[in-house]
């Protein structure tokens, strides 16, 4: 009988099922702000120098940025997906306090 009192309260929490759904969240895309604003407003050679200096900075080997684009991140989140000329690619998020995320990948 123990038993039962004991497991009584966590099968009625469990059961509750804490109100998610199998619906997925609505999309919500982030305009730019901050310093990501000014980075889209950039020439793209200015915007290039900007992340060579985001990817070298994070520890990512980048010689030279070839080319960038915009690209999103995750969902809902823009940023750059940046070419080196050593045949890396990154994904930068820069945060609105100028802060860069930056994931790179190389081949």
């Amino acid at each position: 009988m123990r038993t039962f009192l004991m497991l009584a309260p966590v099968l009625l929490l469990a059961s509750c099922g804490g109100g998610e759904s199998d619906t997925p969240a609505p999309r919500v895309d982030q305009p730019d702000a901050g310093a990501a604003a000014q980075v889209a407003k950039l020439d793209p050679d200015l915007r290039n120098g900007v992340l060579e200096k985001a990817i070298k900075a994070s520890g990512g080997a980048c010689p030279s940025v070839t080319g960038s684009e915009r690209a999103e991140i995750r969902p809902g989140v823009k940023g750059w997906k940046a070419q080196c000329n050593n045949d890396s690619a990154h994904l930068i998020e820069i945060l609105p306090d100028g802060t860069a995320k930056v994931t790179s990948r190389t081949y």
